[in-house]
């Protein structure tokens, strides 16, 4: 018969070869078809089961593992063991289908024959206890029991994971899988609370921070030796995929004995899922940027902050990552400035090192992946001599690049913008089109060594209530984390002035209005407002700003800097035809940005020409051409006069000449 049973599976045999028997006399001299397929299934399964003694010794290793980790009762332990054995021999699953009550249907266990089995009457407390909603079993996602009728009637269904859990597969779901994420274990101040919490029996620690704050890396560090489960929600579909997301994790955990730790919940799903992670029975983490809600549940966790690397830290985790260079390597201060966590640093050296450059560069590239997808970021190799400016917004604009570049070392004093407050620099460039102001928003960031991260406005605005203020939250954390320059173009589409309340859509607008003024406050980086139009903001932000830099038209001494700055980079200017600038520049109302329209133009008609070389005739006419995109008739403004001097000084920016 093959070899002896451990005593656990034994016990299931003598239950159902009692079960067995009480039929049997029951049905007397007369064997019933059933009685008799009865009977037949139970030495079937004795004979399954001391064939495959092995296979059971380990189930009660795996089945051992699971009571000590989940903290399980011995009955809890012998249900799971017994609705296993019918998962795993058809032949147990037949004679538990024939135990049932005559006239019921199931295709699974049912409480009735599972506890005849397990000789435990349905009137022992530990019954209902183990079965009821939110048990132990039940909570964890264990065991699931279905159906509405009378307890024996009702239904034991093992989940798929559970079993391939106890029969050795270590692998999570699937289901699963796109929302774990690994954390990266450190020791950081916070973690010993979150430690002696658990310990002390919290069933939850909220570790609350901003965006690129080390909660993950601390929570994970106070595991007290645990595995652990990380999962990140914000990367399920939607709702109901994340509470089963929740569920699956939850479930991990348990599997595994390991500490769950969890992020990326939203307000809208917490209450549902704190309630599932409040009595999963494992020690529960959960890292979120904003605070806890009281509304949420009847109780109150214990909050830890979320500690910020220190720059110390975060230059000995890039230099892990990078290949041999020195520290004074070009953009080690930028990529050291980037408020990221340990987690996002191991996924920007795994990035570099498949695109095949881990130098400093290298990882800076990876890292403005990173990056919200609400704009465009990069660095351009402008400078602020490439500007043709007043010296009032010149000199404005090299305050500003120092207030950037001192920024940390005085604000080390102490709180010289005042407690509470954010330690930005907020600055406002207000000007017709084509002044220049973007131009200027990206000298500064290139003064400074920094990318400028340009809001694309598109994605900010939304038609449903309150996803605008997600949008510019996630856009600020993004900036603050990345180190780089936030830059509004057209700034009084989001920043306008408040209204009189009239209608909901007032009350609304007015709200993401205040909610900017706010969060500009609280802002720990460089940002700046583009605007045409001034007087539409809102007066509110005047003293939020740091810098308020006008940028005019230019005046004709500034017109002909501009031509000279954009003709000079044409490949051929014709002799037969030289550039007059003066009559070019006193052509009025003539901003940089339509200048440079008006060569761009002129070298296309060039070529349209012939062979390329452009001449006054080709900048005139593109002239011409750009008035009339502004309403005007060209014949009043351009002087007929010519200078020939400044034709033949233009005529010098040939490269053949």
């Amino acid at each position: 018969m093959g070899e002896d049973l451990s005593p656990r599976w034994q016990r299931f045999l003598d239950g159902l070869g009692g079960a067995t028997e009480r039929r049997v006399q029951a049905c007397g001299d007369r064997m019933v078809e059933d009685v008799a397929r009865l009977a037949g299934a139970r030495r079937a399964v004795e004979e399954a089961w001391r064939g495959a003694a092995e296979l059971f010794s380990a189930l009660d290793e795996s089945l051992g593992e699971l009571h000590r980790s989940a903290g399980l009762s011995a009955f809890e332990v012998d249900v799971l063991a017994l609705v296993l054995g019918a998962d795993i021999d058809p032949s147990f699953a037949v004679a538990l289908d024939l135990l049932r009550s005559q006239g019921s249907s199931a295709v699974v266990p049912v409480v009735g024959p599972v506890l005849e089995v397990l000789g435990v009457a349905n009137v022992v407390p530990a019954v209902r206890t183990a079965l009821r909603p939110g048990s132990t079993l039940t909570a964890t996602g264990l065991l699931r029991v279905r159906g509405e009728g009378p307890l024996l009637t009702r239904e034991l269904v093992l989940p798929d994971r559970v079993a391939a859990h106890l029969l050795g597969d270590r692998e999570p779901a699937v289901a699963l899988r796109p929302c774990l994420i690994t954390p990266e274990p450190m020791e950081l101040p916070g973690g010993q609370e979150v430690s002696a919490a658990w310990k002390a029996g919290a069933v939850l620690v909220w570790v609350p921070g901003p965006a690129g704050s080390a909660g993950l890396a601390m929570a994970a560090g106070a595991r007290q030796g645990l595995p652990v489960v990380a999962v990140d929600l914000s990367r399920a579909l939607d709702r109901l995929d994340c509470l089963d997301c929740v569920d699956a994790a939850i479930l991990e955990a348990v599997l595994a004995g390991a500490a769950l730790l969890v992020t990326g919940l939203s307000p809208d799903e917490a209450p549902s899922a704190v309630h599932r992670l409040a009595t999963c029975g494992v020690p529960v983490a959960v890292v979120a940027e904003g605070a806890w809600d009281p509304a949420w549940a009847s109780w109150l966790p214990p909050v830890v902050p979320a500690p910020r690397l220190s720059s110390d830290v975060r230059s000995d985790l890039w230099a892990a990552q990078r290949s041999l260079e020195t520290a004074d390597a070009p953009g080690w201060a930028d990529l050291v400035a980037l408020r990221v966590t340990p987690e996002e640093i191991r996924e920007v050296a795994e990035l570099a090192r498949l695109e095949g450059d881990t130098t400093t560069r290298g990882l800076l590239t990876a890292a403005r992946r990173l990056g919200d997808q609400a704009g465009t970021m990069g660095r351009d190799d402008v400078t602020l001599d490439d500007l043709v400016l007043p010296p009032d917004t010149r000199a404005g604009l090299e305050e500003m690049i120092r207030w950037g570049r001192h920024r940390d070392a005085v604000l080390a004093q102490g709180p010289l913008m005042g407690k509470g407050r954010g330690r930005g620099v907020a600055a406002l460039f207000a000007g017709g089109s084509g002044t220049g102001k973007t131009m200027a928003a990206q000298a500064v960031a290139g003064s400074l060594g920094l990318d400028l991260y340009q809001v694309d406005l598109a994605s900010v605005v939304d038609k449903y209530i309150g996803e605008a203020e997600k949008r510019l939250a996630q856009i600020f954390a993004t900036a603050e984390r990345l180190n780089c320059v936030l830059f509004f173009d057209e700034a009084d589409s989001l920043f306008g002035s408040r209204s009189a309340v009239q209608d909901a859509h007032d009350r609304y607008a007015n709200l993401e209005v205040s909610y900017l003024l706010q969060r500009l406050e609280q802002f720990d980086g460089l940002v700046v407002l583009a605007t045409n139009l001034r007087g539409n903001l809102d007066p509110a932000f005047t003293r939020r700003l740091h810098f308020i830099l006008h940028f005019p038209e230019p005046d004709e001494a500034g017109r002909a800097a501009l031509w000279q700055g954009h003709v000079r980079h044409l490949a051929a200017l014709d002799p037969d035809d030289p550039v007059d600038l003066a009559a070019l520049a006193a052509v009025e109302d003539l901003t940089g940005g339509i200048i440079r329209n008006a060569v761009l133009s002129a070298a296309f008609a060039a070529y349209d020409d012939g062979d390329g070389t452009v001449g006054q005739r080709h900048l005139m006419a593109a002239v011409h051409r750009e008035l009339r995109k502004m309403g005007r008739r060209a014949t009043s403004v351009i002087p007929a006069r010519r200078d020939a001097q400044v034709g033949r000084q233009a005529a010098g920016f040939s490269p053949s000449a």
